[in-house]
Order: C-alpha cells, then structure tokens, then sequence
C-alpha cells in the first residue's frame, strides 16, 4: 500500500494555531458584547386599587381597600405630661452615712455585724490586732516615765537651789524638761484618743459605731489584712430618708431640673417627689446623666438597692397629643399624614415631646381641628416610597 506523505512541520503549526485564534476572537467579541447590555429596569409596581401617589400624599377612593385600614380622627386635647417610667434604684443618703476603716495596720480577729443590721452609736464592729498598738501605748507609758523623772529632778533641783548649792538658772532647766516631759504624754494621750476605739489587749482594739443606722456596706473579714488606707471597710447609714437615683441619657435630661415634679414607684407604693439634684458631670462607665431625688423614710420601708421607677413631670407647653402609631420618622423629622380639602391624605411635618403612656404630644406643627391617619400611617409611608 502507497502511504501518504507526513505534512511538513510549518503547515501543521499553522492548523492548529488556527481554531485558537478563532475562539480568541470569538471570546473578545462575547466580553465586550456583554459590557454594552444594560439590563431592562423590572416593571413598577401598580399603585394598589383605588390609590392615586404624589411624592408626599396619597388620594385614596371612597372605594379603596385600604380604607379598612387607615382610620382618620382629631388630635386629643393636651393634658398634663408625665415621662414614660424610668429605671431607678433606691441609694442610702451619703450625707447620713459614716464610713470606718483600721486606724492602724494589723489584721482582724473579729467582725461583730453584718449587712443589714442596725447598730447604735458605741456598739463594737470590729476587732484588729496591731503591733502599732502596742507602740503607742509603750510610747505613752515611756513619756509617762519620762515626765516623773522630770517632775523628780525639779524637786530636788528647787530644794538645792533654796538652799543656796545650785545656781538659779539650774531650776529654769530643770522646769524646761518637765514643760518637755508633759507634751510628750499629751501627745501620746492623743495619738490614742484619735483611734476613737475601746480597750483591749495590749495589742489589740475594737472599732466602734460612730452612730446609729444600719449597716450598709461590709468588705471586711475574720484574717483579713488592714491598714490606715483601708478607709471603707463598714458604712453604717441613718435610713431616715433615701435617694432615688436615675440614669438618664443626655438627650432625655430634656427639662427635668432641680424642683421637677417627679412619682416614684417602690416597695408597692407611689411616692410624689421632686428632683433634688441633676449632675453636671456624665457617668464614665454609663455614659448617662445620674439625676437624684430624696424621699423620707421614717419607717425604714425603702431599703438601698431597691429597684424603683420614676415619672418626670414635663412642663413643656403642650398643643395636642397623638396615638404613637399616628406619628412617623426619617430619623431627622416627626410627621404625621393630614386629609387636604382636596382629599389627599398629605405628608405634615411636626415637633414632638417625649411618648408616654402610647401617646406622644405635639409641641408645633398640628392643631386640635386638623383631621389625622390615626392609624395606617405606614401603609401611606410604604407606598410613596415604592413609588418615588
């Protein structure tokens, strides 16, 4: 049989580098095809029946179906405007609380009472054991010494000088270390009067209530180390009457100021209040404004770290008031949708005051005989924005 003969190498090449140049071409031509298409915009959405949408109203049909769920009305009469309840807690009044720590360093041996329980002025609280104890009454008992020994030398001093075997000026010297010896005792007579302890063992004191109350805070136990610098380790109250504190965010401070009407709700009781102190300063780890209120407790029945609420009262000239399903938002404005003589149910922009109770009241912007989507108000948002 006759074979055929082999291409030459240069044809062959040139073959198969032909289909690649084509595809190549092809692809090139797909991509920039594929830049130029501009997808065709989806169909817009068909109003719902019997709805006509401007940019900031919508004309509703006697007939139209959301009539069963947009219910129009007059704004309410303005009344006076309390503040939704706010978080409280119930805080035993600084200004009536002693706190007592070590006046010595040492380590306790005893503790006497316990959170919650009321002392009277004088009952022991603590025991500590302390070598600085046992110093300063060595130092008293030393001075003590010290002083008879000069009381002593100016007896006899004053006998020789009467009886012409010193000179006079002996007995001024001698008059200068007993004036000595007495200061030094006084002094250590004081360093222990300041403890304000009672006795013990040589080397060892009890801290006494400075006053009657209740003990409100304890960070101290049997073996525990302490010194002068441990100033907090009780704090006994008189819960005679107590604060309220709320936190309140800046932007809710609002108008509530020293003499603000207030309600405060604890202990299954109301309580009317007024504010007794906004603080200048913002809470660090909060981040809110700490406002105080100050209720008498003769009976001892509001307890510190009690959860309580209060009410601020807000004296702000009010026009009308509004369900808060009446009232919309973008964020930087308040509005409302009002009926027009023509029939338009039109976008209204409004001041607001603080909700409460599910009512908001309207400061500026509406007036008691204009006509309000009282409810189906975000229906009427929803379809201006689909269509706008």
């Amino acid at each position: 049989m006759t074979q055929e003969a082999p291409l030459p190498a240069a044809k062959a090449g040139r073959a198969l580098r032909l289909p690649v140049i084509v595809c190549v071409i092809v692809g090139g031509a797909s991509i920039l095809l594929a830049r130029q298409y501009k997808r065709p915009d989806p169909p817009a959405e068909p109003p719902a029946p019997g709805m006509r949408v401007g940019s900031d109203s919508v004309t509703l049909a006697a007939t139209a179906p959301a009539w069963n769920v947009i219910k129009l009305g007059h704004p309410s009469p303005a009344e006076p405007h309390w503040s939704d309840a706010i978080p409280a807690r119930v805080m035993f009044n600084e200004a009536h609380a002693s706190r007592m720590g070590s006046p010595l360093a040492g380590r306790i041996t005893a503790v006497m009472v316990e959170r919650g329980q009321t002392v009277a002025a004088g009952a022991p609280v603590f025991t500590v054991s302390s070598p600085g104890l046992a110093e300063l009454r060595s130092e008293l008992a030393k001075t003590g010494l010290q002083r008879a020994t000069a009381r002593t030398n100016l007896e006899r001093v004053q006998a020789l000088v009467e009886s012409g075997s010193l000179p006079a000026k002996e007995l001024v010297t001698s008059k200068q270390e007993v004036a000595e010896a007495e200061l030094a005792v006084k002094l250590a007579e004081q360093k222990l009067a300041a403890l304000r302890v009672s006795g013990g063992a040589d080397a060892s004191f009890t801290v006494t209530a400075p006053r009657t109350g209740v003990v409100v805070e304890k960070t101290v136990s049997v073996g525990q180390l302490v010194d002068p610098s441990n100033a907090q380790l009780i704090a006994i109250a008189d819960l005679s009457d107590v604060w309220v504190v709320a936190d309140l965010f800046e932007s809710d401070v609002g108008q509530v100021a020293p003499g603000t009407k207030a309600k405060v709700s604890v202990a299954g009781g109301d309580h009317d209040a007024t504010v007794d102190q906004v603080s200048a300063v913002v809470d660090p780890d909060r981040h809110t404004v700490p406002v105080r209120l100050r209720l008498a407790n003769p009976e001892g029945a509001l307890r510190p770290n009690a959860y309580a609420t209060i009410r601020f009262f807000d004296p702000t000239p009010v026009a009308v008031s509004l369900p808060s399903s009446a009232v919309m938002s973008d964020g930087a404005q308040s509005y409302v949708y009002c009926k027009e003589p023509t029939g338009a149910l039109k976008r209204k922009n409004i001041t607001v005051g603080s909700a409460s109770g599910g009512n908001v009241p309207v400061l500026a912007g509406l007036t008691a005989n204009d006509q309000v989507v009282l409810t189906g108000a975000i229906l009427l948002d929803n379809q201006i924005q689909l269509d706008n």
